[in-house]
């Protein structure tokens, strides 16, 4: 299903995949203790659910996820993904697919994180932004990843490490943050930017809908087979409904309407 939705979708340059994970938590059961875990690939720019898969634990996050890359065409595709992912058999295999990857790098990884300091800075882009009283200045510093040896043969796919060096600024006060990320990606820090950004689109475009739009942190369906579907089903849903170029309304109204029209759902699903 996901599969005939994919053909369908609209690609304009190079596509940004965010795979992130989202817990069902009403569908825990007593049964089994756990409640059903599953894994999204996003495509950012077009709206859509490109594959998913589950499972009835969390843990398991990092697996599905490889299934998932193996399953994905990631042809001139960036792969985003949390620092969970931040694995060798995870990002060889995005880049054996021919994709690559933007992943945040924390002390999970002591080793690769320490090494990220020792690196003279390249190549840099900022963005301010303003708004609500405040003021964010972000600045995005693209380095060459010139790892050891050992590292070098344990991470061969990592060529560059990424500084995001973040000053927010509200009533006079100025906070700072800075985060890192490992890539596939030559020097670019503007095309980096965007994809550290651009990740988020799963959690604002697609899980936030989820639950808001079609309530699904409130399903309560016990059975792991069924929740899935169900979660499936959300998907290809909202993924026809941000495909269709009709009126502009919102996507609960178009929601609303498919259930009671047969000829709007038609559209929905045939275009």
């Amino acid at each position: 299903m996901l599969s005939w939705i994919n053909e369908r979708r609209e690609r304009t340059g190079r596509t940004l995949i965010a795979l992130d994970g989202k817990t069902l938590r009403r569908s825990w059961s007593e049964e089994i203790c756990t409640a059903l875990h599953t894994v999204s690939a996003y495509d950012v720019d077009a709206g859509i659910t490109l594959y998913q898969k589950a499972a009835n634990s969390k843990g398991k996050e990092g697996e599905l996820a490889r299934q998932i890359i193996d399953a994905l065409a990631l042809d001139n595709a960036v792969v985003t993904l949390d620092s969970l992912h931040c694995q060798t058999s995870t990002l060889s295999l995005i880049t054996q697919r021919n994709g690559d990857f933007v992943v945040p790098l924390k002390a999970n990884q002591k080793t690769l994180f320490a090494t990220a300091y020792y690196t003279d800075k390249v190549h840099e882009y900022t963005q301010t932004n303003q708004g609500q009283g405040r003021v964010e200045k972000r600045t995005v510093m693209q380095i060459n990843a010139e790892l050891p040896e050992e590292l070098k043969a344990k991470w061969p796919s990592i060529r560059t490490f990424i500084e995001v060096a973040s000053e927010r600024t509200k009533n006079e006060v100025t906070h700072c943050r800075s985060r890192w990320y490992v890539s596939s990606l030559p020097l670019n820090a503007e095309q980096a930017a965007l994809a550290i950004r651009q990740h988020w689109g799963i959690e604002n475009q697609l899980h936030w809908v989820l639950d808001v739009v079609f309530k699904e942190d409130e399903l309560s369906i016990k059975a792991p087979e069924g929740a899935a579907h169900m979660a499936l089903f959300n998907r290809v849903a909202l993924s026809l409904i941000k495909q269709h170029k009709g009126k502009q309304d919102s996507i609960a109204s178009k929601r609303r309407k498919a259930a009671w029209s047969a000829d709007f759902r038609s559209q929905l699903i045939f275009g």
